[in-house]
């Protein structure tokens, strides 16, 4: 029997019962288009966090503090300053501040670092409106898009050219005025901090504004990519193990491994649904035998062979199969670019509660191997599912069929 003969009777069978078979339809469909919108997700948060933590340059190395215990000064930038390889050493001064402004407060992230090293930071910023801090300013401040206006309001908070009040600390909290000299682009987040969610002033600025004599991190920035590991292997040989020290390679990895398993756990957890679905499709299929067992019977006397019936309710199930995987990465697609404006519109009204506004974006990424995987799989369900109750039909006797009323 040809192949196009046995889709067709394939095809009139579903047909034939088209309630039932789009219901195994909607069913494939939904196991599919969670597995495509759960895992795009971790791809898209992996790409975004990557991205922006290789814009700080494959020769960066972080370096912070291991405990409390540990304080960094001007004493470990000059002393890292001396080994062989390194070009820059950047200190900075981060603090939670509350921000008050146009009647209301938000809390973000004050940054301290100096003028001439801001762009080592944070590269390719462009200005909305106004300029960068100068470097010898101990009020003036630049702020990120989402500090001039939150996303949760529709006016802004602060405005170039005028002043604001700050909060700092929270069990004595000192309230301090800063000028607000520029604002950034919307920007998103960087290795360092939220930069649409931060306030940036020079260095002693900052830890004059916070009380501190020390360092949050230390940013270093060596002459090459290949003299990385070599100043790291030196400041373990001077600090032991006082100081957190990691690479952007390192960062990589630990992304791209927690993201790795993430995307596994939720691909399975949705797969479940697939199988589910399976076994809606082999429910429907043994329904389908027994309705059809006379229409079985009157095949086989025409001179359809076993494998003939096989394959035309294998047919059936793969064509459910391909109908509902294609749909289902349709519809999987659309709502994986849904989730992330729910989950930022979720974390935007939770912070803003809060009296915060940081801010959360991404953008999901569907990789076509993914898809085209996810597809086989549920046409592979889809026939797995199908095998057995049409294996049934293909044994049935056509004489006791025929007799089947």
């Amino acid at each position: 029997m040809k192949s196009s003969d046995i889709l067709k009777w394939g095809l009139r069978g579903i047909r034939q019962r088209k309630l039932r078979a789009a219901l195994t339809i909607l069913g494939i469909m939904v196991g599919t288009a969670a597995v495509i919108a759960l895992v795009s997700q971790t791809e898209g948060i992996q790409s975004s966090i990557i991205d922006q933590v290789n814009k700080l340059g494959p020769n960066t190395i972080s370096i912070r503090p291991a405990s409390g215990a540990v304080v960094l000064t001007q004493t470990d930038v000059n002393k890292i300053l001396q080994i062989p390889g390194v070009e820059y050493v950047v200190p900075v001064v981060t603090a939670p501040v509350r921000v008050y402004g146009g009647g209301t407060s938000r809390l973000f992230t004050l940054v301290g670092v100096d003028s001439a090293e801001f762009e080592i930071l944070i590269s390719d910023v462009k200005y909305a409106e106004g300029r960068l801090y100068q470097p010898l300013s101990y009020s003036e401040v630049t702020v990120g898009s989402s500090v001039r206006q939150p996303q949760d309001l529709t006016y802004p908070m602060v405005a170039v050219g005028q002043s604001a009040t700050v909060e700092i600390g929270l069990v004595n909290p000192v309230r301090k005025t800063v000028q607000v000299v520029g604002v950034l682009e919307p920007y998103g987040t960087s290795a360092l901090v939220s930069v649409d969610d931060s306030l940036f002033m020079s260095l002693k600025g900052a830890m004059a504004l916070t009380g501190r004599s020390s360092y949050n991190a230390l940013f270093v920035k060596t002459v090459d990519v290949d003299s990385v590991d070599y100043v790291v292997e030196n400041v373990k040989a001077i600090y032991g193990t006082r100081l957190s020290i990691l690479t952007v390679k390192q960062i990589t990895q630990i992304v791209s491994t927690i993201t790795g398993q993430l995307t596994v756990l939720l691909g399975a957890i949705a797969a479940i649904s697939l199988f589910v679905a399976g076994l809606g499709i082999m429910n429907i299929m043994f329904v389908s035998v027994i309705e059809r067992t006379r229409e079985i019977g009157v095949l086989k006397a025409l001179g359809f062979t076993n494998n003939d019936v096989l394959l035309i309710f294998l047919s059936e199930a793969t064509v459910m199969g391909v109908i509902g995987g294609v749909l289902g990465i349709l519809v999987g697609s659309g709502i994986s670019y849904v989730i992330p404006i729910l989950l930022s519109a979720g974390i935007s009204r939770t912070a803003g509660s809060f009296g915060s506004a940081q801010s959360f974006s991404y953008t999901p990424i569907i990789r076509p191997d993914i898809a085209a995987l996810v597809l086989l799989f549920a046409i592979a369900v889809a026939l797995l599912a199908g095998f057995y109750p049409a294996r049934r039909a293909s044994k049935m006797d056509p004489v006791v069929a025929l007799r089947h009323d």
